[in-house]
């Protein structure tokens, strides 16, 4: 069975969509912005340190989310009949704060 259903992919979605946005919203003006030249047809908008950031926490949620859906029932010691249940709530709870730690990482 799937960790996440599609009401709790529906959640993920407007989570990330909103908490990107606040990130963007609430960042300061700056008028250095407008004196930069514009990026040039072949050059990549991600930087070293954007792809620095991405690997490091898309390591990071891929460590937690898969160790929880492995193991999760092992090392949580969980046995009763609604183990699957209670570790599938788990890992979507835990993608939803590891995405709430990524966005407060890139403010």
């Amino acid at each position: 069975t799937a960790p996440l259903t599609a009401v709790q992919l529906l959640w993920v979605n407007m989570i990330m969509d909103t908490l990107g946005a606040l990130a963007l919203a609430t960042e300061p003006p700056n008028d250095e912005m407008m004196k930069r030249p514009p990026v040039r047809r072949g050059h990549s908008f991600i930087t070293r340190v954007m792809w620095r950031n991405i690997l490091g926490q898309g390591l990071y949620q891929l460590l937690v989310l898969g160790t929880l859906m492995f193991a999760g029932k092992r090392i949580l010691k969980i046995e009763d009949p609604y183990a699957d249940r209670t570790v599938n709530t788990l890992i979507f709870n835990s993608f939803v704060f590891c995405q709430v730690r990524a966005v407060q990482a890139s403010c």
